[in-house]
């Protein structure tokens, strides 16, 4: 519809390869609540009458309830709607043009489906908290054996690992929930680049359709998709550092080490070794964030030759960080359900804690603040104590090691189950907010009712 007074009809191959029609179903509803707001904005301006705007509202609707069907030839959601607006309605649907570009209308489905991705994967991150939090809890006072190089290092418990993987996770909540205030933002009303001559009041459209504010500036609002690569990368970056939390459950897993036992409906077995027990969810969750950085890598060497306007290859970055969301919401779920179901072998660890000098450096410690002796100096004797296999000589009880640790962020059980409380209590503010946030984005859905 486009392109035929211009350019004629085009050849249809073409036309299909440059087409986003298949990867818009993302946004497809998005796309028409945004141009139910323009209409509403177009027909307040007096562009339209109210029996005009009210043909079109309903037309728009019907378009959503019937489906996202648009077969081939069209280069994008936005072609699509407006020539099946057209059909329906005639050539009042052309009015949806005025004030607006497929380019302002793009990024703002765009926040609009993001901002609803976000408030799912931090749904699932609170959730994924919850049971961090009340595992570490019970799992204050089981020791693990940590390791540094993939060594033994010292000893620890299971619940002051899980404190961690919950102390990053904080993290990322706060900046994702940082971060939305950026993505929460309206570029409709902007235009193709600079902006439009059409009155419209873009605050209101932007309140209409659950936004905190505009993005300013038409150029940015158009051309930028800053937005959303650094929400993509806040995430790449987060599962990256995950996937290093799932090679130590991997390493506890094998037969050499039996630290820990999973839930079987994680593990799989072999088709032809009968005894095997692999961590399967998990490793497809760690092949996934490989997939997640690649796809970051992506965004990134497809925006970078792009000017600061808008080019179709913006289109085709899209894609990507669509894959990344689901990536980590699925396997967050995965990760939660993981941690549930995880067991301490504790014979085990007793084994290796009898057999691993891992108490060495409290030991060092010990003797250098009561004996008043320096460190280095009484470190070199544990070393060669321990290279001479005297480990009775320089080891200690290692649950009394980690009940005299009182620094804080020690492995010591009693803070761990305090911190684990605290962090628990603070998490109902974190779902205060989702449940406000997703109520905005249940009135932007209810314009298509």
């Amino acid at each position: 519809m486009y392109r035929r007074e211009l350019l004629g009809s085009g050849d249809l191959v073409k036309v299909n390869y440059t087409s986003s029609i298949v990867d818009d179903t993302e946004i497809f509803k998005y796309v028409i609540a945004a141009l139910i707001v323009h209409v509403n904005e177009l027909e307040r301006q007096g562009v339209l009458s109210g029996d005009e705007a009210g043909r079109v509202r309903k037309a728009l609707r019907g378009i959503y309830r019937d489906g996202y069907r648009p077969g081939e030839g069209f280069e994008d959601v936005h072609e699509f709607v407006e020539a099946e607006l057209i059909r329906r309605v005639g050539q009042v649907g052309g009015w949806v043009g005025l004030g607006r570009s497929r380019n302002d209308h793009v990024a703002t489905a765009i926040r609009l489906r993001l901002r609803e991705y976000m408030l799912d994967l931090i749904s699932e991150l609170i959730e994924l908290r919850k049971t961090l939090l009340t595992k570490a809890g019970d799992a204050a006072d089981q020791l693990i054996i940590g390791s540094t190089h993939r060594q033994p290092a010292q000893v620890t418990t299971l619940g002051h690992y899980l404190l961690a993987l919950d102390e990053l996770t904080s993290d990322l909540l706060s900046l994702l929930i940082s971060s939305y205030a950026i993505v929460d933002r309206s570029p409709l009303g902007t235009g193709p680049l600079a902006g439009v001559l059409a009155r419209i009041d873009r605050s209101r459209e932007a309140g209409e359709l659950g936004f905190g504010d505009v993005v300013n500036n038409s150029i940015y609002a158009t051309g930028s998709r800053f937005f959303m690569v650094q929400v993509i990368a806040l995430i790449v970056s987060y599962l990256v550092e995950v996937g290093r939390f799932l090679n130590n459950i991997e390493m506890w897993l094998m037969p050499q080490l039996n630290y820990v036992t999973a839930d079987p409906s994680h593990l799989a077995t072999s088709s032809i070794m009968p005894h095997k027990r692999n961590p399967a969810t998990l490793e497809v969750f760690r092949a996934r964030i490989g997939e997640a950085v690649g796809h970051l890598v992506a965004m990134l060497s497809i925006e970078r030759p792009v000017e600061f306007g808008y080019q179709l290859d913006l289109q085709e970055e899209t894609r990507h960080a669509w894959v990344v969301m689901r990536i980590a919401i699925e396997g967050i779920s995965i990760l939660r359900d993981f941690v549930a179901g995880l067991r301490v072998n504790a014979e085990r660890i007793r084994e290796d804690l009898a057999r691993y000098p891992v108490t060495t450096a409290e030991y060092a410690e010990f003797v250098s603040i009561s004996e008043h002796r320096p460190f280095r100096e009484v470190y070199n004797e544990v070393a060669r104590a321990v290279r001479n296999n005297e480990l009775d000589k320089v080891s200690l009880n290692p649950t009394q090691v980690i009940n005299e640790k009182l620094n804080e962020g020690s492995p010591n059980p009693n803070q761990v189950r305090e911190e684990a409380a605290r962090r628990f209590h603070s998490i109902e503010q974190l779902s205060n907010w989702v449940l406000d946030n997703r109520n905005k984005l249940l009135s932007v859905l209810k314009l298509l009712l």
